[in-house]
């Protein structure tokens, strides 16, 4: 999807810079997004990047405690059978996790990741930071994953640090630097949100983004040619129960004659 690779793309930079060093999480410097789709499989990770010493960087973020591992050495197994490179996993767990394993031995070989659970950090502590850089002109890149994280940190009362999000958010004061708060909230940060806070967040991000305006229209802009194919597939059909010649039915919807055909070739079964 275009709205996922910019976004994508936006995030690398979110990442890199020591953002990540507030989480415990030091040295990643994130060249380029990586694709995530496994040959041979239908396997999907979370997120992987190509760093600028040319490992791999995958992260996973979770909101229920991994029992067991093997699925993430599957990835990782597969990643590196195809690129032959060093991987380096991080697990980023939602503060209703508190603990997950980071080893497993399955005889022949160890495998280990790398856990950062939010439960160990005070997410009213970290928009109190957010806010100490805002007023004094000091933004630092690991503000991003402050401001961006805060929700799915240890939280004394969720909704006051729901508001202070939105409250926070439009005082970042450069443009690029919002974006990139916007990237992070938008793949990680909204995960712990109710389904009414990620659409009021969502519309509030809109008004001070040109990322989060670019991808909802994106998005929507998808929507409605879907639902303009789906018209077009239900016409053509209507016109195939007719009798209607194939080539009419082509210059009425659009639709090319193999789509047609195929269409033909479904309704016969």
């Amino acid at each position: 999807m275009p709205g996922q690779d910019t976004l994508m793309k936006v995030l690398t930079r979110s990442l890199s810079g020591g953002a990540l060093d507030v989480l415990g999480v030091h040295g990643v410097e994130l060249a380029e997004p990586f694709p995530t789709e496994l040959p041979a499989n239908t396997l999907r990770m979370d997120r992987v990047w190509r760093m600028t010493n040319q490992d791999l960087f995958h992260l996973e973020f979770q909101t229920k405690r991994e029992s067991t591992l093997h699925r993430f050495l599957e990835y990782d197994a597969r990643l590196a059978n195809e690129h032959r490179v060093s991987i380096r996993t991080v697990v980023l767990y939602h503060a209703s996790v508190t603990n997950a394993p980071a080893e497993l031995d399955i005889g022949t070989a160890l495998y280990r990741v790398e856990n950062v659970f939010l439960s160990r950090l005070d997410g009213e502590q970290a928009l109190n930071e957010v806010e100490r850089h805002l007023r004094a002109g000091q933004w630092e890149p690991s503000d991003r994953i402050r401001l961006g994280l805060a929700l799915n940190m240890r939280l004394e009362n969720q909704e006051e640090a729901f508001e202070r999000v939105r409250e926070l958010i439009p005082q970042v004061p450069d443009e690029t630097e919002r974006d990139l708060v916007v990237s992070a909230i938008l793949v990680l940060g909204d995960q712990g949100l109710t389904e009414e806070q990620r659409v009021q967040l969502r519309k509030e991000l809109r008004k001070v983004s040109k990322l989060a305006e670019e991808l909802y229209e994106e998005g929507r802009h998808e929507g409605l040619q879907e639902g303009i194919m789906k018209g077009r597939i239900e016409i053509a059909r209507n016109m195939l129960r007719k009798g209607v010649a194939i080539e009419d039915i082509a210059d009425t919807t659009g639709l090319s004659k193999q789509e047609i055909e195929d269409l033909m070739r479904k309704q016969s079964h």
